[in-house]
Protein backbone atom coordinates (compact mmCIF):
# COMPACT_ATOMS: atom_id res chain seq x y z
CA UNK A 1 0.00 0.00 0.00
CA UNK A 2 1.23 3.26 -0.82
CA UNK A 3 1.60 6.12 2.07
CA UNK A 4 3.09 8.77 0.74
CA UNK A 5 4.26 10.19 -2.92
CA UNK A 6 7.32 12.60 -3.48
CA UNK A 7 8.27 14.85 -6.17
CA UNK A 8 10.92 16.53 -8.03
CA UNK A 9 10.50 19.99 -8.15
CA UNK A 10 12.18 21.10 -11.51
CA UNK A 11 10.45 20.41 -15.00
CA UNK A 12 7.79 18.00 -12.47
CA UNK A 13 5.91 20.32 -11.22
CA UNK A 14 6.00 23.10 -13.31
CA UNK A 15 7.46 23.43 -17.01
CA UNK A 16 11.21 24.67 -16.77
CA UNK A 17 11.00 24.90 -20.49
CA UNK A 18 9.19 27.89 -20.40
CA UNK A 19 10.86 30.12 -18.67
CA UNK A 20 13.80 28.78 -20.22
CA UNK A 21 12.48 30.10 -23.49
CA UNK A 22 11.42 33.25 -22.21
CA UNK A 23 15.39 33.97 -20.20
CA UNK A 24 16.96 32.37 -24.28
CA UNK A 25 14.95 35.04 -26.04
CA UNK A 26 15.27 38.06 -22.89
CA UNK A 27 19.12 37.20 -23.50
CA UNK A 28 19.14 37.85 -27.36
CA UNK A 29 20.22 34.19 -27.83
CA UNK A 30 17.41 33.09 -29.68
CA UNK A 31 18.55 33.56 -33.11
CA UNK A 32 21.47 30.95 -32.05
CA UNK A 33 18.87 28.64 -30.65
CA UNK A 34 16.32 28.66 -33.30
CA UNK A 35 18.60 28.64 -36.05
CA UNK A 36 21.03 25.45 -34.98
CA UNK A 37 18.43 23.41 -33.55
CA UNK A 38 15.44 23.22 -31.81
CA UNK A 39 14.84 25.31 -28.56
CA UNK A 40 13.94 22.19 -26.70
CA UNK A 41 16.71 20.26 -27.64
CA UNK A 42 19.48 23.00 -26.51
CA UNK A 43 17.58 22.81 -22.90
CA UNK A 44 17.68 18.97 -22.74
CA UNK A 45 21.36 19.79 -23.30
CA UNK A 46 21.91 22.18 -20.51
CA UNK A 47 20.05 20.18 -18.60
CA UNK A 48 22.59 16.93 -19.33
CA UNK A 49 25.68 18.81 -18.56
CA UNK A 50 24.07 20.06 -15.39
CA UNK A 51 23.55 16.79 -14.23
CA UNK A 52 26.82 15.62 -14.96
CA UNK A 53 28.31 18.53 -13.29
CA UNK A 54 26.16 18.75 -9.98
CA UNK A 55 28.74 15.69 -9.16
CA UNK A 56 31.38 18.17 -9.24
CA UNK A 57 29.29 21.17 -7.28
CA UNK A 58 28.71 18.81 -4.51
CA UNK A 59 32.11 17.69 -3.90
CA UNK A 60 33.26 20.87 -3.83
CA UNK A 61 35.04 21.31 -7.01
CA UNK A 62 32.91 23.93 -8.51
CA UNK A 63 31.04 26.60 -7.60
CA UNK A 64 27.03 27.00 -8.11
CA UNK A 65 28.32 30.39 -10.34
CA UNK A 66 30.98 27.90 -11.92
CA UNK A 67 28.39 25.55 -12.87
CA UNK A 68 25.84 27.31 -13.91
CA UNK A 69 28.25 29.13 -16.78
CA UNK A 70 29.46 25.40 -17.64
CA UNK A 71 26.49 23.64 -18.92
CA UNK A 72 25.33 26.78 -20.75
CA UNK A 73 28.82 27.23 -22.56
CA UNK A 74 28.70 23.41 -23.16
CA UNK A 75 25.55 22.74 -24.55
CA UNK A 76 26.09 25.66 -26.85
CA UNK A 77 29.73 24.64 -27.52
CA UNK A 78 27.83 21.36 -28.88
CA UNK A 79 26.37 22.71 -31.56
CA UNK A 80 29.71 24.48 -32.63
CA UNK A 81 28.43 27.94 -31.24
CA UNK A 82 30.86 30.00 -28.73
CA UNK A 83 28.75 31.92 -25.83
CA UNK A 84 30.73 33.94 -23.95
CA UNK A 85 30.67 33.34 -19.99
CA UNK A 86 29.13 36.83 -19.39
CA UNK A 87 26.23 35.92 -21.90
CA UNK A 88 25.96 32.98 -20.16
CA UNK A 89 25.71 34.04 -16.62
CA UNK A 90 22.87 36.94 -18.11
CA UNK A 91 21.19 33.98 -19.56
CA UNK A 92 21.31 32.26 -15.38
CA UNK A 93 19.95 36.46 -14.72
CA UNK A 94 16.69 36.20 -16.95
CA UNK A 95 15.99 32.44 -16.03
CA UNK A 96 15.76 32.91 -12.32
CA UNK A 97 13.96 36.28 -13.35
CA UNK A 98 11.35 33.66 -15.23
CA UNK A 99 11.22 31.80 -12.41
CA UNK A 100 10.06 34.29 -10.08
CA UNK A 101 6.70 34.06 -12.22
CA UNK A 102 6.50 29.68 -12.40
CA UNK A 103 3.07 28.49 -12.91
CA UNK A 104 2.13 24.43 -12.03
CA UNK A 105 1.52 22.28 -14.52
CA UNK A 106 -1.99 21.39 -15.14
CA UNK A 107 -3.13 18.74 -13.45
CA UNK A 108 -0.70 18.88 -10.52
CA UNK A 109 -3.34 21.02 -8.34
CA UNK A 110 -6.23 17.96 -8.95
CA UNK A 111 -3.40 15.44 -8.16
CA UNK A 112 -2.49 17.10 -5.09
CA UNK A 113 -6.26 17.10 -3.83
CA UNK A 114 -6.84 13.38 -4.88
CA UNK A 115 -3.88 12.17 -2.86
CA UNK A 116 -4.95 14.38 0.13
CA UNK A 117 -8.43 12.80 -0.28
CA UNK A 118 -7.04 9.50 -0.55
CA UNK A 119 -5.08 9.99 2.66
CA UNK A 120 -1.67 9.51 0.90
CA UNK A 121 0.92 12.01 1.66
CA UNK A 122 3.16 14.69 -0.41
CA UNK A 123 6.67 15.45 -0.24
CA UNK A 124 8.99 16.65 -2.11
CA UNK A 125 13.00 16.00 -2.88
CA UNK A 126 14.60 18.55 -5.15
CA UNK A 127 18.70 19.30 -5.68
CA UNK A 128 19.82 22.70 -5.43
CA UNK A 129 20.76 25.67 -3.23
CA UNK A 130 18.28 25.97 -0.15
CA UNK A 131 17.10 29.52 -0.75
CA UNK A 132 16.67 29.16 -4.27
CA UNK A 133 15.02 26.13 -4.42
CA UNK A 134 12.32 27.62 -2.00
CA UNK A 135 11.45 30.31 -3.82
CA UNK A 136 10.55 28.68 -6.79
CA UNK A 137 8.48 26.71 -3.77
CA UNK A 138 6.71 29.58 -2.43
CA UNK A 139 6.37 30.73 -6.03
CA UNK A 140 3.87 27.68 -7.00
CA UNK A 141 2.32 27.90 -3.75
CA UNK A 142 3.42 24.17 -2.65
CA UNK A 143 3.43 24.37 0.41
CA UNK A 144 -0.75 25.06 0.57
CA UNK A 145 -0.29 20.78 0.01
CA UNK A 146 3.59 19.96 0.92
CA UNK A 147 4.67 20.59 4.95
CA UNK A 148 7.73 22.22 4.88
CA UNK A 149 9.77 19.50 6.76
CA UNK A 150 8.74 17.23 3.65
CA UNK A 151 10.15 19.71 1.43
CA UNK A 152 13.91 18.10 1.20
CA UNK A 153 16.61 20.40 -0.58
CA UNK A 154 19.94 19.10 -1.36
CA UNK A 155 22.22 22.02 -0.06
CA UNK A 156 19.83 21.69 3.28
CA UNK A 157 20.68 17.73 4.31
CA UNK A 158 23.51 17.57 2.70
CA UNK A 159 23.10 15.14 0.41
CA UNK A 160 22.16 15.33 -3.49
CA UNK A 161 20.59 13.19 -6.10
CA UNK A 162 21.91 11.08 -7.78
CA UNK A 163 23.36 9.55 -4.53
CA UNK A 164 20.31 6.97 -3.43
CA UNK A 165 20.85 7.81 -0.03
CA UNK A 166 18.64 10.66 -0.29
CA UNK A 167 16.45 8.66 -0.61
CA UNK A 168 16.79 6.16 2.10
CA UNK A 169 17.84 10.04 4.32
CA UNK A 170 13.56 10.71 3.30
CA UNK A 171 12.36 7.01 4.35
CA UNK A 172 14.55 7.11 7.41
CA UNK A 173 12.84 10.60 8.30
CA UNK A 174 9.31 9.43 7.74
CA UNK A 175 9.20 5.97 8.95
CA UNK A 176 7.93 4.45 5.97
CA UNK A 177 8.94 0.97 4.30
CA UNK A 178 10.48 1.47 0.98
CA UNK A 179 7.70 -0.04 -0.98
CA UNK A 180 5.41 1.88 0.69
CA UNK A 181 6.89 5.14 -1.25
CA UNK A 182 6.70 6.36 -4.47
CA UNK A 183 9.08 8.88 -6.35
CA UNK A 184 7.69 10.87 -9.15
CA UNK A 185 10.39 12.88 -11.02
CA UNK A 186 11.48 13.57 -15.07
CA UNK A 187 15.08 13.48 -15.46
CA UNK A 188 16.32 9.42 -15.64
CA UNK A 189 20.02 9.56 -13.95
CA UNK A 190 18.77 12.26 -10.96
CA UNK A 191 15.49 10.83 -10.33
CA UNK A 192 14.36 7.11 -11.78
CA UNK A 193 17.41 4.96 -11.61
CA UNK A 194 18.64 6.24 -7.83
CA UNK A 195 14.98 6.39 -6.06
CA UNK A 196 14.49 2.66 -7.42
CA UNK A 197 18.06 1.90 -6.35
CA UNK A 198 17.28 2.78 -2.78
CA UNK A 199 13.55 0.48 -3.15
CA UNK A 200 11.43 3.17 -4.03
CA UNK A 201 8.58 2.77 -6.88
CA UNK A 202 9.30 5.16 -9.63
CA UNK A 203 7.33 6.98 -11.90
CA UNK A 204 8.83 8.70 -14.86
CA UNK A 205 7.03 11.95 -15.79
CA UNK A 206 8.75 11.44 -19.16
CA UNK A 207 7.08 14.48 -21.23
CA UNK A 208 9.79 15.07 -23.12
CA UNK A 209 10.39 11.15 -24.80
CA UNK A 210 13.46 10.99 -23.36
CA UNK A 211 15.03 7.45 -23.39
CA UNK A 212 16.43 5.44 -19.99
CA UNK A 213 20.58 4.99 -19.89
CA UNK A 214 20.73 1.77 -21.35
CA UNK A 215 23.37 0.49 -18.75
CA UNK A 216 20.24 1.30 -16.30
CA UNK A 217 18.61 -2.12 -17.73
CA UNK A 218 17.91 -3.51 -14.42
CA UNK A 219 16.03 -0.71 -13.05
CA UNK A 220 12.26 -1.23 -12.92
CA UNK A 221 10.24 1.83 -13.46
CA UNK A 222 6.18 3.25 -14.57
CA UNK A 223 6.06 5.97 -17.20
CA UNK A 224 3.67 8.70 -17.95
CA UNK A 225 3.70 11.19 -20.24
CA UNK A 226 1.56 13.66 -18.16
CA UNK A 227 0.45 14.49 -14.68
CA UNK A 228 -2.67 13.50 -14.95
CA UNK A 229 -1.42 9.72 -15.77
CA UNK A 230 0.13 9.70 -12.19
CA UNK A 231 -3.35 8.94 -9.99
CA UNK A 232 -4.74 6.19 -12.32
CA UNK A 233 -0.50 4.47 -11.55
CA UNK A 234 -0.99 4.90 -7.68
CA UNK A 235 -4.44 3.24 -8.02
CA UNK A 236 -3.14 0.43 -9.87
CA UNK A 237 -0.13 -0.04 -7.25
CA UNK A 238 -2.23 0.13 -4.55
CA UNK A 239 -4.66 -2.70 -6.31
CA UNK A 240 -1.86 -4.79 -5.29
CA UNK A 241 -0.70 -6.31 -1.72
CA UNK A 242 2.83 -4.15 -2.12
CA UNK A 243 3.10 -0.93 -4.23
CA UNK A 244 7.14 -2.45 -4.77
CA UNK A 245 8.01 -3.20 -8.05
CA UNK A 246 10.93 -5.69 -6.97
Amino acid sequence: MIKAVYFDLDDTLYDQLQPFRLAVENTGLIGHAIGSLHIEDLYKSIRRHSDLLWVKHVNGEMTLEELRIKRTTSAFSDIGIEVSAEAAALLQWNYELEQSRLTLREGVQELFEQLQASGIGIGLITNGPVEHQMKKIIALELLKWVAEPNAYISDGIGIAKPDPDVFHFVRKNVALRPEQLVYVGDAWHNDIAPSFQAGWTPIWLNTRQQQPNKKDGFVKYLECGSIEEVMPLLRKLNERETGCLL
